[in-house]
């Protein structure tokens, strides 16, 4: 099982502003993000990330099934579409491997993209960085205690300010 993640930030490392807004990443972003969405078949997002796709009408995510990690109880009127859960990534990514998915998409926030990388869990990383610059805000990765060293894969141009790097998260 292969698991990406999937990030729009600023250029001082913000996925999000801190009232977890954003709605400031480029069309170019959020066409890359659908389609490897799509590709993988899967969403894994966390309670604010989904919070936010709510107020935005983005939820549920289209042809996907969307995983939601929550520790609150929220409920799903949404069916077979959408799954609530509050396992941990390797028992997610276990479940995802039981209905046949190959790759597993992460897409946030802070707090769950960092729970995958301690665990050694992801394995590519694209970041869309935007021209943008906050004092604040939700970083890509919690301050927590990890370190892993990158393959750097390709960069690419979105846009007139707007690149993305892509890189391979070296397993130790």
């Amino acid at each position: 099982m292969k698991t990406i993640l999937y990030m729009g930030i600023s250029i001082n490392g913000y996925i999000a502003k801190m009232d977890g807004d954003s709605e400031w990443t480029s069309e170019e972003d959020l066409k890359g993000f659908y389609e490897q969405s799509k590709n993988a078949g899967n969403i894994i997002m966390g309670k604010n990330t989904y919070i936010a796709a709510s107020k935005s009408d983005y939820f549920p995510f289209p042809d996907v099934l969307n995983l939601v990690v929550s520790h609150k109880q929220i409920e799903n009127k949404w069916g077979d579409k959408v799954i609530i859960t509050n396992n941990t990534p390797k028992e997610i990514i276990k479940m995802l491997e039981q209905k046949g998915f190959t790759t597993a998409f992460l897409a946030g926030g802070g707090q769950l993209n960092t729970s995958f990388i301690k665990e050694n869990l992801i394995d590519e990383i694209y970041i869309d960085i935007e021209p943008l610059v906050f004092g604040k805000g939700i970083k890509i990765f919690d301050e927590k205690d990890f370190e892993f060293e990158l393959e750097l894969l390709n960069i690419k141009k979105l846009n007139t300010n707007t690149i993305q790097i892509h890189y391979k998260v070296i397993k130790v």
